[in-house]
């Protein structure tokens, strides 16, 4: 069965657009002691590793859905008791991406479970770095951050550049391009209409270029649920 992990809170049109595609929703709950805007985010709850990594405080809260999703993933779930908040820069433990065999994020920040597991560390100033960042493949990626780009293309990836306009996220001026977005190895699915996003045709181009069609799953603006995690 293929399982898509989203917010709890994650927009009903995309779920719906969602199951109609054969995924079958995992909502996780929030866990409040991030803002409660991006409480129940999964790039900021959960990171996929050489196991499955959450706080330990959040477990609890959310155990059967955690158990599901290692499950799923075949994935051992690991906790780590590390200190978290709902202020920048301690809600960042686990946002951060993978780019071919290193870690991009704000190093200082993130778990050192999370770091443990890669041999290769890419520092960027943006702690929010896998919000901001949408993963078309392990080559190449979209981002309207400027630092993050500029890191990525000096490792040799493929970064498309966007304007940080057009995604929205409730509590916040703006959301980013990774939280409204995910990938399933197949296609990149963006919550909303790319249609609504100042890039959409340049962002649609360069899925189609690196062979995972841009799907989006409402006629909505794109929403900054988290990163929608496909496994």
């Amino acid at each position: 069965m293929k399982h898509v992990i989203l917010d709890i809170r994650t927009p009903t049109a995309a779920i719906t657009r969602l199951t109609s595609l054969g995924f079958e929703p995992i909502l996780l709950p929030p866990f409040l002691t991030l803002a409660e805007p991006v409480a129940a985010h999964p790039d900021m709850l959960i990171f996929f590793g050489q196991k499955l990594y959450c706080h330990a405080d959040y477990l609890p809260l959310a155990r059967r859905e955690l158990e599901l999703i290692a499950e799923a993933a075949e994935l051992e779930l690991e906790t780590t008791d590390e200190p978290i908040g709902d202020e920048y820069p301690r809600d960042v433990l686990f946002n951060a991406f993978s780019a071919g065999e290193s870690l991009v994020g704000r190093i200082d920040s993130i778990s050192a479970k999370l770091k443990a597991d890669f041999e290769s560390l890419i520092n960027v100033r943006q702690g929010y770095a896998k919000c901001s960042t949408c993963a078309v493949s392990e080559r190449a990626f979209i981002t309207a951050d400027e630092a993050i780009k500029k890191a990525l293309l000096a490792q040799g990836f493929e970064v498309l550049k966007i304007s940080p306009d057009g995604v929205e996220l409730t509590g916040y001026d703006c959301g980013f391009i990774g939280g409204a977005s995910g990938t399933d190895g197949e296609h990149v699915y963006f919550c909303g209409s790319l249609d609504r996003h100042p890039d959409g045709e340049a962002i649609k181009a360069f899925c189609a270029c690196h062979g995972r069609p841009a799907v989006s799953l409402s006629d909505e603006p794109l929403y900054d649920v988290g990163t929608m995690f496909f496994i």
